[in-house]
């Protein structure tokens, strides 16, 4: 797992209060899995700015964090890839 700061974990979690907009993550994280803490949203309940409490290159690295954030406090959160879901030369039919 890949962490922001290894003195501002705390059983895995990242502690900083930090929050950035989901097009600052995706640049900051580039093609990795990240545990944002949801900290503004749109007027339909979408999240517009979070803080990053963990981010890796598979989703199984950040899976057990999500569980003990979810733990320790009311919080909402979600997980998300910044890298290209489907690949350029692949074509999807529905």
């Amino acid at each position: 797992m890949t962490f922001l700061s290894l003195s501002r974990f705390i059983d895995g979690m990242d502690n900083g209060q930090q929050d950035f907009t989901l097009a600052e993550i995706e640049q900051r994280y580039p093609q990795q899995w990240v545990l944002v803490e949801e900290t503004a949203w749109n007027k339909h309940g979408n999240p517009l700015r979070g803080i990053v409490r963990a981010h890796g290159v598979t989703r199984t690295e950040i899976s057990g964090l999500l569980q003990k954030l979810h733990k320790k406090a009311a919080v909402k959160t979600f997980v998300f890839y910044t890298g290209m879901m489907i690949p350029e030369n692949v074509t999807v039919v529905l």
